[in-house]
């Protein structure tokens, strides 16, 4: 019966974290002009790469609480609905470490994405606090072009 106990304890106790509720952060990203790298032919062609710095707050011109860095590559020109595909690649940086989000993102060709639009990616991993996230997370471009982002996630697991 001890051993049972035992067991039972020890398997309880490393599966905690399958139990954990998920975890929610809410940040806005202040406008920022992209960089721009043009692959020929000139003009919209694949590989194309657009790259962001710029910075966190807590609340739109709120305190700042990270910076954030990302690259998105075109990776098909113009379907059917005249919109293209970028690979989307980003880092946000905070005092206690950092977190990686991952995209395919569609917007219509030749375009910023406009006021309103919203995609949703996979949060892929992290470092320091972050170290084992997993999750999810929601963006959407507000007026004024700052982006409102909703990270839903678990540690550790």
């Amino acid at each position: 019966m001890k051993k049972i106990i035992i067991c039972m304890a020890l398997f309880f106790g490393l599966n905690t974290a399958a139990f954990a509720e998920p975890q929610q952060s809410v940040e806005y990203a202040d406008k920022t002009v992209p960089q721009l790298v043009d692959i020929m032919p000139s003009g919209s062609s694949i590989g194309d790469l657009h790259s962001k710095k710029g910075l966190l707050r807590s609340s739109i011109g709120g305190p700042v609480i990270g910076e954030f860095f990302t690259q998105s590559t075109l990776v098909y020109l113009k379907d059917d609905s005249n919109r293209t595909t970028w690979s989307f690649f980003e880092e946000h940086v905070y005092p206690d470490g950092s977190i990686y989000k991952m995209d395919l993102v569609q917007i219509d060709s030749g375009q910023a994405p406009k006021v309103g639009h919203k995609h949703e990616g996979a949060i892929i991993g992290g470092t320091g606090k972050y170290s084992g996230i997993r999750g999810s997370y929601a963006l959407e471009v507000l007026e004024g072009g700052v982006t409102k982002v909703i990270n839903t996630y678990w540690l550790g697991q």
